[in-house]
């Protein structure tokens, strides 16, 4: 690639504006091919020695914390708390529904009564 970027720089003593030019792209050129393969790498390098080896620490560490007494407790009375909040929302959540139910049994029993009213009284 290199070889026919520099067959394309003029020679010519005449032509040395134009020259220069070409000799400015080809820097430029060369410049952003290395920092293009410099980049590609750099993801490569950071997960080879950064990434990698800082998981393989974590993962280590985290296999090796041990959770005190104290938050131990507080993590089971938090989760009773939590479990007893549950059981009262679904009851809460039931009655909720059968009130729904009941509501909706209402509204169909007013809806058939004016239909009562009109068969009775045309009849």
């Amino acid at each position: 690639i290199i070889k026919n970027w520099l067959s394309e720089i003029p020679e010519d003593p005449m032509e040395v504006d134009s020259a220069v030019d070409a000799v400015q792209m080809l820097v430029l050129r060369t410049y952003g091919f290395i920092r293009s393969q410099v980049c590609d790498q750099v993801e490569l390098f950071s997960e080879s020695f950064f990434k990698l080896p800082m998981m393989r620490r974590l993962e280590e560490d985290m296999a090796s914390m041990q959770i005190s007494e104290e938050d131990k407790q507080a993590y089971e009375a938090r989760r009773e708390r939590l479990t007893s909040e549950i059981e009262k929302t679904q009851e809460t959540l039931t009655e909720v529904e059968a009130c729904i139910t009941r509501i909706q049994d209402f509204q169909l029993k007013c809806a058939s009564q004016p239909l009562m009213k009109r068969t009775l009284s045309s009849g």
